[in-house]
């Protein structure tokens, strides 16, 4: 079994600039210090995501993630972003409404988290940072990160899958948990070029940089000629990011998967 071990301390101190976290291959030589909740992935496919609380802590999580938990620890559901913006979020990007609120109150304990689709999860140690998370991406997080819907650009509500008029946003320091279909890459912008990604596998992104959703990966040619390429090539909407940051991309998409998928159901009579 392969195990990667994260750690968040409290109170913080400076351990990255919101960077995806390489972990320690040994997590025996991680020493466990005081008021420490562990993010740790069990297996190399698919794998749970394994936060160890001590007494008083907190970790926020997707509706349905929990797999697992010690008796010690207590799980509420709670409105995603508050109740009116949980609403919105709701009708008209299609994410649950609730996420689970889970808490050490009477002793530590461990849970197990699980994405609801196969494929990778990956921890980002954030300090001081600010990442934005697509339709889906957000799996986990610890109590001292703040979690709120952002309204995204009129054309990428339009035009993007990542979350309808409402993207998450999380901002603070600590342990930010994304998941995938698929496995998930880091690509790193250094402020000169420009990156293209399909947008059925943007995973999140910091919010250093500019993104910009479009029909083609055309730079030229009116709106009409931008359908007509998407239409012709089947690369449908991408996402223009540019300036100096990290994207996470995943090497499958639940939209091209589904548009496979429903075809080869077979028809009901």
């Amino acid at each position: 079994m392969f195990w990667v071990v994260l750690g968040v301390k409290r109170p913080f101190t400076k351990h990255g600039g919101g960077n995806s976290t390489n972990p320690p291959k040994n997590p025996k030589k991680t020493g466990r210090l005081p008021f420490m909740a562990r993010f740790i992935l069990e297996g190399s496919t698919d794998p749970f995501l394994r936060v160890d609380l001590t007494q008083g802590d907190m970790i926020h999580a997707e509706s349905g993630a929990m797999a697992s938990m010690s008796s010690t620890l207590e799980l509420k559901g709670k409105a995603r972003g508050g109740m009116l913006s949980g609403l919105m979020r709701k009708a008209l990007s299609g994410e649950s409404f609730f996420m689970q609120e889970i808490s050490a109150e009477q002793g530590p304990g461990t849970v197990r988290l699980a994405p609801s689709v196969p494929g990778e999860v990956r921890v980002i140690d954030m300090s001081n940072a600010c990442w934005f998370v697509g339709d889906g991406g957000f799996l986990a997080c610890d109590d001292e990160i703040t979690l709120e819907t952002s309204r995204q650009k009129l054309a990428g509500a339009l035009l993007g899958g990542t979350g309808g008029l409402f993207i998450l946003k999380a901002t603070g320091t600590g342990s930010l948990a994304v998941s995938a279909f698929g496995a998930i890459t880091e690509v790193e912008l250094n402020g000169q070029d420009e990156l293209i990604v399909d947008n059925g596998h943007v995973v999140a992104w910091q919010d250093t940089l500019d993104y910009t959703p479009s029909l083609s990966t055309k730079n030229s040619g009116g709106m009409l000629s931008k359908i007509g390429g998407s239409m012709k090539s089947g690369e449908g909407v991408v996402m223009r990011f540019s300036g100096q940051g990290r994207v996470l991309v995943s090497s499958r998409s639940r939209p091209s998967f589904v548009s496979w998928l429903v075809p080869q159901l077979p028809s009901r009579k």
